[in-house]
């Protein structure tokens, strides 16, 4: 599938955001940086994990400033892994405020 193909299926328009965010399920928590969003995604960069599945869901915790945070509940999408990282899809339950 082609970034195109993925892009062409998304309802709302991305943003580019640098933000920490920390991904929580009942077992583990897991580190990483949005790198984009929507009122309703995220794409997420993490270190490489088997752990994060498709179709599993996470409390996910936005901090876009230094005592400003974002708190929502998000399916992982999908997961692409590279040499370095993982990219991970997030469509989140909330609606997001893009103007944070």
């Amino acid at each position: 599938m082609s970034p195109t193909d993925v892009k062409d299926r998304r309802v709302y328009p991305r943003v580019v955001v640098s933000w920490p965010v920390r991904l929580w399920n009942e077992d583990e928590v897991l580190v990483g940086r949005a790198i984009d969003m929507s009122e309703q995604g995220l794409c997420i960069m993490t270190a490489p994990t088997e752990a994060l599945k498709r179709g599993d869901s996470y409390r996910v915790e936005l901090m876009v400033g230094p005592s400003a945070q974002i708190a929502c509940t998000g399916e992982i999408r999908h997961v692409t892994h590279t040499n370095l990282n993982a990219l991970i899809g997030v469509r989140t339950r909330e609606r997001l405020p893009l103007e944070s």
